[in-house]
């Protein structure tokens, strides 16, 4: 089991509130110094991410290995060199023989090229300075967290429906959890356009529209506006157009997938606007 780090109460090394790249995001901080560990869990915290604390290399192995087994696992490790005595690299070949295929950032007093090359041997993506101002910390970490949920969520084939917000590696899990939602919706309107209920299907495609709107299905939408439109016009749920409509639409949500259809820039976009 792992520690739940909350600095709630510390002022922080950044702004809280400008901005939150890491939002939605796990994190594993390997660290048995306190001062260090404080520092550097809050500049993540701060950044929008949840982190997790492992004092040991054999900790670390158990809180990934029950990461993974609820199926949640850790978008990044930090490992903190210096503050597991000995040889810190072996703490990253543990974690490498446990199966943990994402990004490990290592920290040390010195990112020498040497000391980098080791690191990297050892199963690290990467070297850095412990002293680096937050900010360096941070967009390494953006990079590292957004290339590993690409990689998780793969990309998105040629036919595949997308989200405008697919872009947003912060939002893939809010999509994969509508996505995943899709058939049940289809089924409730195919459900009430087989049982004549006019009000219902009316209701059961309103919601289809709302929520694909809400989450960057812009085809889907149109297409709900589109068995909307032919139901008001016909009135009749087995009416062809409306069978046509809401076939175009049960295949739409058939194809659709919370995975981007290009890898997104290296720094990630801005978060769109709220509300």
């Amino acid at each position: 089991m792992s520690d739940r780090f909350d600095d709630s109460r510390s002022p922080g090394g950044m702004s809280a509130g400008v901005s939150v790249p890491l939002h939605q995001s796990r994190v594993l901080l390997i660290d048995g110094e306190d001062s260090t560990r404080f520092r550097v869990a809050s500049d993540f915290k701060q950044a929008g991410a949840s982190v997790d604390f492992a004092g040991s290399g054999p900790q670390a192995v158990l809180c990934v290995l029950e990461a993974q087994d609820a199926q949640d696992p850790y978008d990044l490790v930090v490992l903190d060199l210096s503050g597991m005595g000995g040889d810190g690299c072996d703490v990253a070949e543990q974690l490498r023989d446990a199966h943990f295929a994402g990004p490990i950032l290592a920290l040390g007093d010195k990112a020498t090229k040497r000391e980098s090359a080791r690191c990297i041997d050892a199963g690290c993506d990467d070297l850095l300075s412990k002293h680096e101002e937050p900010s360096v910390l941070i967009k390494a970490a953006v990079l590292m967290v957004n290339d590993e949920k690409v990689r998780r969520f793969g990309l998105a084939g040629p036919d595949a429906v997308t989200s405008e917000l697919s872009a947003y590696p912060d939002l893939l899990m809010m999509l994969r959890r509508f996505v995943s939602n899709l058939p049940e919706s289809i089924e409730s309107v195919l459900s009430a356009q087989r049982e004549q209920d006019l009000n219902r299907l009316r209701e059961e495609l309103d919601r289809v529209k709302r929520n694909a709107t809400s989450h960057g299905y812009l085809e889907i939408r149109a297409s709900a506006v589109s068995a909307q439109s032919e139901l008001d016009h016909s009135k009749k749920p087995d009416a062809q157009g409306v069978v046509d409509a809401l076939d175009e639409l049960a295949d739409l949500c058939q194809r659709a997938t919370a995975s981007p259809s290009e890898p997104p820039p290296p720094s990630g976009p801005p978060l769109p606007p709220s509300g």
